[in-house]
């Protein structure tokens, strides 16, 4: 990277929550704001943040030009930042976004965009008006400044923003006169979630801008300073154990409700994120970009409304949240781990915290990744729904026991999150999990039919051979009885285990699979499906009518298919498949 003036978004733009209702007459007509159409190159004013503790400092401000146009919501306004508080945080930081800023004591708008890798006292701000109000999305292409701007060495005469940094870097290189912005990943701070979760929450969130950043942040604490215009604040997703928040800052309040941070978070519009108070113990200086290290202080409000110029949400009115409890045992070692946290009950990010939570908890318990055999019972519980969904089942991996074991969370907690029958309200999961790092399988070797016909009515008997890994070979024997109404002919018995693979893809996949489809009418009958559904240890035996099957027994007729289910203490593999006629009477 060269240190040419590469500018990064710290907030993009367009729509405000519609908690802070856009007035009827022009939102320049407050008396406390002070419209774009106002704002002229020289005026100097404050600008109003916390870069350590809770105290709200102020820090000079100059403003530069106007540049019509140039954000994707609307006019921007190019600023030049100073003073004490400058020097110390080392210039715009990340965590400053939303930092209002006042000339002549009038609020201008939120600082938005600082300048990576050069000057990091230039920034631009987004207009109060724009924040409050749904703006027409600017078009694209540079726009030039009504004065042009010597910083970091070059004159600059035109703003453009690129989708990616390798656009920005194109259009300077066309246009060395051009400053090219790019929309900046805004840091997601998370404490107490290790590397494996921390992959998993960047590999999901990283498309949506936001980036992680382990250890930043300091856990939760009671802190509940003041709430004004400059205090730090946090948009929280995880709390208890694990931590993991956005620190923006505050730009605006009008009673109960508020407008911060002059960017999206993740652009979800209506949604239900935790609001915190915020404490800031450093700011990290850095030749990208400095950002704030803090931690959550206590949960003040809700965040319910994330759009491209801005969050907006009210204090004093705390989200409904999910708890999560994982309680994880190390069978081998006699330790237990019980990770607890609240996620947002967002349909989306609900899942994916709860699993990361999950996770975390087995990798704490086991501290290795490896082979494992787990007993799982999972039970989640909503409003709307008669009885917790429960399901106990257990899993074998030879390489990844931990996230075997989650196979089936993903999607009870679809089930909970966005039930296909009733609207629900999520209000907890618990995962109780016994690892072992021993193999409890066994392989199903041998199967016979106690006689080749057999008549309607009669009873069919299916002789297994299973051999436990390492163990001598059991055998049992497993009875079918053939139903009066069951098709005279060919018939194909298959004897198979109940479970299904852990996907190839790892956990993502478990994400963004969809639920197995079941003929359910009712949520009751959609909820038994999954409850009651084989499990692993499970060792199935079906008699199909016809004389071929496919390989996975699949393109059977249910309502003619004669089944029986026989538990066993193994984690089942293999089949076999065999022939046989059935007679009428």
């Amino acid at each position: 990277m060269t240190r040419r003036a590469i500018l990064f978004v710290l907030l993009a733009a367009a729509m405000v929550a519609p908690v802070v209702a856009a007035p009827a007459a022009p939102p320049s007509a407050a008396a406390d704001w002070l419209p774009l159409a106002e704002v002229r190159p020289g005026m100097r004013g404050v600008g109003r943040t916390v870069v350590r503790g809770v105290t709200v400092e102020s820090f000079d401000v100059e403003a530069l030009a106007v540049v019509p146009g140039a954000g994707p919501a609307g006019d921007l306004i190019l600023i030049r930042v100073s003073g004490p508080l400058i020097e110390k945080s080392g210039g715009i930081a990340a965590g400053m976004s939303g930092s209002p800023v006042y000339f002549g004591g009038r609020l201008a708008g939120a600082i938005g965009f600082g300048w990576a890798f050069a000057d990091h006292s230039l920034g631009l701000v987004t207009p109060i008006e724009t924040m409050l109000r749904a703006l027409p999305v600017a078009r694209g292409g540079p726009r030039r400044l009504p004065v042009p701007v010597v910083a970091a060495g070059r004159r600059i005469e035109q703003i453009a923003i690129g989708p990616t940094l390798a656009d920005a870097r194109a259009v300077e290189a066309a246009t060395p006169q051009v400053a090219a912005m790019v929309p900046l990943a805004r840091p997601l701070l998370v404490s107490g979630i290790g590397g494996r979760a921390a992959q998993l929450l960047a590999a999901e969130l990283g498309p949506l801008g936001i980036m992680p950043v382990e250890g930043a942040a300091g856990g939760s604490t009671d802190a509940r300073p003041p709430l004004v215009p400059g205090s730090a604040i946090g948009v929280q997703l995880i709390r208890g154990d694990l931590n993991a928040l956005s620190i923006g800052t505050l730009t605006y309040r009008k009673g109960d409700a508020i407008i911060a941070f002059g960017h999206p978070f993740l652009n979800r519009g209506r949604t239900g994120y935790l609001l915190t108070a915020a404490v800031i113990h450093e700011v990290v200086r850095s030749t990208a970009f400095p950002f704030k290290v803090g931690s959550a202080g206590a949960p003040i409000g809700v965040i319910n409304e994330d759009r491209r110029a801005g969050i907006g949400g009210r204090v004093g009115w705390l989200p409904p949240l999910l708890g999560v409890r994982a309680v994880v045992t190390d069978g081998d070692r006699g330790r237990t781990v019980t990770v607890s946290t609240q996620v947002v009950r967002d349909p989306s990010l609900g899942p994916l915290l709860a699993l990361i939570s999950a996770l975390e908890a087995m990798d704490r318990a086991l501290d290795r990744v490896g082979e494992g055999t787990a007993r799982v019972r999972l039970t989640l519980r909503a409003r709307g729904l008669d009885a917790p969904i429960v399901r106990e089942n257990m899993f074998y991996h030879p390489r990844d026991i931990a996230s075997a074991a989650m196979l089936e969370l993903p999607e009870a907690l679809r089930l909970l999150f966005a039930n296909e029958f009733v609207r629900t309200g999520p209000v907890d999961v618990t995962m109780a999990v016994e690892v072992q790092q021993t193999r409890q399988t066994a392989a199903l070797i041998e199967a016979e039919l106690d006689r080749p016909r057999v008549r309607r009515g009669e009873v069919l008997t299916v002789r297994v051979t299973l051999r436990p890994f390492q163990g001598e070979p059991v055998a049992r024997s497993i009875e079918l009885a053939v139903p009066e109404s069951f098709p005279p002919g060919g018939a194909t018995v298959l004897i198979r285990a109940g479970g299904r693979p852990m996907p190839e893809q790892g956990l993502p996949a478990l994400l963004t699979a969809e639920p197995v489809e079941v003929s359910a009418t009712s949520a009751a009958e959609q909820l038994a499906a999954f409850t009651d559904r084989d499990r692993n240890t499970d060792l199935i035996v079906e008699l199909v009518p016809g004389a071929a099957r496919l390989p996975d027994g699949s393109g059977t007729t249910a309502s003619r298919t004669v089944r029986v289910r026989s538990p066993t203490s193994w984690v089942i593999r293999g089949r076999v498949q065999l022939q046989t006629t059935v007679d009428a009477r």
